[in-house]
């Protein structure tokens, strides 16, 4: 067994990617992970990592690990990897681990944020990173708080108290994709916040969720469920019936487009949390 352990901090974006794990003849975030360490390590290497995230789906705080035989400093780790991934990836810090170490057993939460853009018009410079409502949202006209010159009429207020609705453990079958593989559908979510005028825009608003465990496409299908109370055509009571289990799938709004979703962090020390 390699003799060195290496945690790493990795931010991509996730637009060109077929999603991050591994599939032959697609590219992928552990793909090119993979190549630039067989190019530093010179021997090949297989990553483990705390979760996987879908096409076009981007991360800010991503957590891999690998094992090896070489030696180097946890600095030059970062500045090696880097020298050899492409421009969407970016090792952001690395630490020593024991070998053998598999983030996701030690993951204690994971934390998304889904941007809605509620501008009239689009913004071409978002264009990969927000679910741009459009039409969708009703709007009154002129609004000088916001550079597109719209006012969003999004009903934020209940899209927020539905949103407390998540907090707890409760029953997310409604709220997966239809191939997910999970034989599990409960989770637990510990805190779900609506973030108005984000980064000071008045037409960005985000959706930040932080839980245990995800299922697939769970938090896409949450934000786009979201979106249909906040445009009245569901109720919150409709909402709360989704987190009992006999829902069905169907019952839920649309699955919010990729582009929107990142992986904020990943909080580590599953071990330490249990005692």
């Amino acid at each position: 067994m390699p003799s060195n352990g290496v945690r790493l901090l990795v931010a991509y974006d996730g637009t060109d990617f077929a999603g991050f794990q591994l599939q032959p003849n697609y590219r992928t975030v552990q793909g090119a992970l993979e190549e630039a360490l067989r190019r530093v390590s010179g021997e090949p290497t297989r990553i483990r990592f705390a979760g996987r995230t879908d096409a076009g789906v981007h991360a800010l705080g991503q957590v891999v690990a690998f094992d090896t035989d070489r030696d180097l400093r946890m600095r030059n780790w970062v500045l090696a990897l880097n020298s050899n991934l492409p421009h969407d990836i970016a090792v952001r810090a690395a630490d020593p681990c024991e070998p053998g170490y598999d983030p996701r057993h030690d993951a204690v939460e994971k934390r998304y944020l889904y941007l809605l853009h509620l501008g009239v018009v689009r913004d071409p410079l978002l264009r990969n990173r927000v679910w741009h409502l459009g039409k969708l949202v009703r709007r009154d006209f002129p609004d000088r708080r916001s550079l597109s010159g719209a006012t969003n009429r999004l009903d934020i207020e209940v899209m927020r108290r539905t949103a407390q609705l998540l907090v707890g453990t409760h029953d997310f079958r409604a709220f997966r994709a239809t191939d997910d593989k999970h034989k599990t559908t409960i989770r637990t979510i510990h805190a779900a916040t609506l973030l108005e005028n984000h980064c000071n825009s008045p037409d960005l608003l985000g959706i930040e969720i932080s839980g245990t465990a995800f299922l697939k496409n769970m938090v896409r299908i949450v934000t786009g469920t979201l979106v249909e109370v906040g445009r009245g055509r569901m109720t919150i009571e409709q909402f709360a019936a989704l987190l009992q289990p006999g829902a069905k799938r169907v019952q839920a709004g649309e699955t919010a487009p990729a582009r929107g979703l990142t992986l904020l962090s990943v909080e580590l020390g599953r071990k330490h949390h249990s005692g």
